[in-house]
């Protein structure tokens, strides 16, 4: 008896694959935008859990902390630091920093903040190493204006004037401007007090614990 022939035609196979590249044309969108915005999620925590660390640095050294956003990037990235020591401006000239050995870290020089003395960092994260430099960083005060410095009190509260003069973080928004809005999951860090909390900005309060207002 004759074996009867095993396998695909050229036809059914030209079918399949016709089938995988339409079903791949339509999922590669959602897949991009959603690890675009694994991204924003793993920035905006990142930038969480550095403040965070500044305020707990703040009351277990029972001094003041401060937590910086130091991106040189334009648009900013989420690079930040953490930093112990206290450049504080005096008549117009900058303080001498306390000695290497009062903080764990190496000296950052001058002009981080503005205008400020060297001093040692606690810990400090570059966007570039967690792979999150697509997403954009913005900070804002209170009032709106633009900032990039809060400092945690021995007390784990916000202090009102930071070490160059500058207002403290209010709001850190995290966000990728080339997403479509439909598509993007932007998020926000807001700071009062010595509360810290990341949010979503297009979530209600009111119905979901995650929203911002």
């Amino acid at each position: 008896m004759k074996r009867l022939s095993q396998g695909v035609t050229l036809i059914e196979l030209a079918v399949v694959l016709a089938i995988v590249a339409i079903l791949l044309s339509q999922a590669g969108p959602l897949f991009s935008a959603w690890m675009q915005n694994v991204q924003i999620r793993t920035a905006t925590e990142s930038i969480q859990n550095g403040l965070q660390l500044a305020r707990g640095e703040a009351m277990r050294r029972n001094r003041s902390v401060m937590f910086w956003l130091t991106s040189t990037a334009n648009p900013k990235t989420a690079d930040w630091l953490v930093g112990c020591a206290f450049p504080f401006l005096q008549n117009g000239a900058a303080t001498v920093p306390e000695t290497p050995g009062d903080c764990p870290g190496v000296s950052t020089g001058a002009g981080v903040p503005a205008n400020a003395a060297p001093y040692n960092w606690i810990q400090r994260q570059a966007a570039a190493d967690q792979q999150t430099t697509l997403p954009q960083v913005t900070a804002v005060d209170a009032n709106g204006a633009a900032t990039s410095v809060v400092t945690f009190n021995s007390l784990g509260m916000v202090v009102t004037s930071n070490a160059d003069a500058t207002t403290p973080i209010a709001q850190i928004n995290v966000a990728i401007p080339s997403m479509p809005a439909s598509a993007g999951r932007p998020l926000q860090v807001r700071i009062s007090a010595g509360q810290i909390r990341m949010c979503d900005p297009k979530l209600s309060l009111a119905s979901d614990p995650r929203g911002c207002q």
